[in-house]
Formats: C-alpha cells, sequence, structure tokens
C-alpha cells in the first residue's frame, strides 16, 4: 500500500469524479462510475508504484522519504515494485477498455505516460519546469471524467483539466520550501532548491493568482442556484489560499509552508466537490 503512495490517488478520483459528474449533470451510469473509479485507482496506484521504484535510490538519500519501504529494505528484492507497478497499471487499462469510451481510456493511460517516464525519468531530474509540465498528468484524470461522460462542452473539462495543471505548482513548490535541503542533496531542480525559499514563495503567490481565475473561468456552465453556490465557495476557498501563500511570502518559513501545502489539498477537493453540487443544481 505505501508503494502505491494512498495520499494521492484520492485527489486524482476527486478530479475524475468531479468532472464526470459536471459532464453528466448528476451521476454517470454505475457501469461508467465504477470502471472510472477503479481503472482510476488501479492505473494511479501502479504509475505511483512505478514511481517508487525508480527512485528508490534518490529516495534513500533523503530524510523525508529514507524510511519509504524500498530504501528501508523492507520490501525485497525491490524488483516486486517494479511488477506490481506494472501489473497494476495494465489492469487500470484493461479495466478502463472494458468500461469506458476510448477518449476516457487515452487520458487515463497518458497520464500515467507523463508521471512515469516523462515527469519521473526525464522533467524531474533535469529542469526547474519539472512540476508545472509534469501537473498535466493530474489534469489527465479530470480529463478522463470528462470524456467517458460525453464529448460535448468539451471546453468545460479541459477548463477542469486546467485547474488541476495550475494547482498543481502551488501546492508542491509549498512542500520543496519544507524539504529543499533534500533536494539540493540528490541534485533535483525543484524550484525552491535552485531559487530559494524567498523567491520560490513569490512564485507560488503568482501561481496562485494565476489559478483564481481560471477556478472561475468555467462557472458560466452552473446555471440557476448552482452558480451561485459554486461562485460563493469557489471565492472563499480562492481567498484562503491566496492568504497561506501571501503569509508565506511575508515570512518563508517551514510551518508557513507547511500550512499553504496543508491547505492547498483540500482546495482542490472542495473545488471538485462543489463542481458537483452546482452541476446537480443546475
Amino acid at each position: 500500500m505505501a508503494l502505491t503512495k494512498p495520499k494521492i490517488t484520492p485527489l486524482l478520483l476527486m478530479a475524475a469524479l468531479g468532472s464526470a459528474v459536471v459532464a453528466a449533470r448528476g451521476l454517470p451510469p454505475i457501469i461508467t462510475l465504477g470502471g472510472l473509479l477503479v481503472a482510476g485507482t488501479l492505473a494511479s496506484s501502479g504509475a505511483l508504484a512505478l514511481n517508487s521504484f525508480l527512485e528508490m535510490g534518490m529516495d534513500a538519500k533523503m530524510k523525508r522519504t529514507m524510511g519509504r519501504p524500498l530504501p528501508s529494505g523492507k520490501i525485497v528484492p525491490p524488483r516486486h515494485a517494479l511488477y506490481l507497478g506494472l501489473g497494476l497499471l495494465v489492469l487500470g487499462v484493461a479495466v478502463a477498455a472494458l468500461t469506458l469510451d476510448y477518449l476516457a481510456v487515452f487520458f487515463i493511460a497518458l497520464g500515467a505516460f507523463v508521471y512515469v517516464p516523462v515527469y519521473t525519468l526525464f522533467l524531474k531530474p533535469r529542469t526547474t519546469w519539472n512540476i508545472v509540465l509534469g501537473g498535466f498528468a493530474g489534469s489527465c484524470a479530470a480529463l478522463a471524467g470528462w470524456y467517458a461522460v460525453t464529448f460535448q462542452s468539451a471546453a468545460v473539462g479541459w477548463l477542469l483539466g486546467a485547474l488541476v495543471f495550475v494547482w498543481t505548482p502551488s501546492h508542491f513548490w509549498s512542500l520543496a520550501v519544507i524539504t529543499e535541503e533534500d533536494y539540493s542533496a540528490v541534485n533535483i531542480p525543484m524550484l525552491p532548491s535552485v531559487v530559494g525559499p524567498v523567491a520560490a514563495s513569490r512564485y507560488i503567490v503568482v501561481n496562485t493568482l494565476l489559478l483564481i481565475p481560471v477556478s472561475l473561468l468555467y462557472v458560466g456552465y452552473f446555471l440557476g442556484p448552482g452558480f451561485y453556490v459554486y461562485l460563493a465557495v469557489a471565492v472563499v476557498f480562492d481567498l484562503l489560499l491566496l492568504a497561506t501563500n501571501i503569509k508565506l511570502f511575508r515570512s518563508p518559513t517551514k510551518d508557513n509552508a507547511w500550512l499553504a501545502f496543508k491547505f492547498s489539498s483540500p482546495y482542490l477537493a472542495v473545488i471538485f466537490l462543489v463542481a458537483m453540487v452546482a452541476a446537480v443544481l443546475r
């Protein structure tokens, strides 16, 4: 279970489920809903397990990660993690192929591809843009949810994907401010370890200022009471997220970075949750 980093998958499932409910303006058919959640869980868990396998050498050198199953020697031989990751990923794509439309299958597979070879192997060790570009892996969850239900109003589905894409840097850079020494120790050019926490906190504020309009761009899709419900909740949580980021910018301590990081996770879940409520009210 630890190999699959289970704290990450629920957010991806929320993005997929939220997008599907918005697309359907209610609960999608049970086969579609079940297929999306099962396939998404299996595929994302497989991709995360592969990430654990590929980064075990780096994890062994970082204080935050050295206790994980592979670097601590709790799973031997390590190739069992590789088999687990590949097996879960293949099973997830197979479930998707049996239950979902071809574009939903494509985006589930694409999300894993972006996360494992593109982000983990290529982007992460080479560029400070790693988490920015790698954030498209999370966008694929929202796009899979949308295309599992409909091909219509695709712009709204892509805006939901853009929401995840733009949210990712603010979320992850806050964590990276806390762990900048770890990334420096293993020569990973995560933005805070390259430019320092003061400059990184400035980038986080700027990124959140980009995130806020993205979170509001599709509010017109929700008619009637759904419009007002979504607008009210989104504005409140946008301002709260921005407040935690400004606090970090004014005082770039690890405690303030932890506050910004911890608030950013429920932020995304709440935005997708209220989008589902607004779609049903529509």
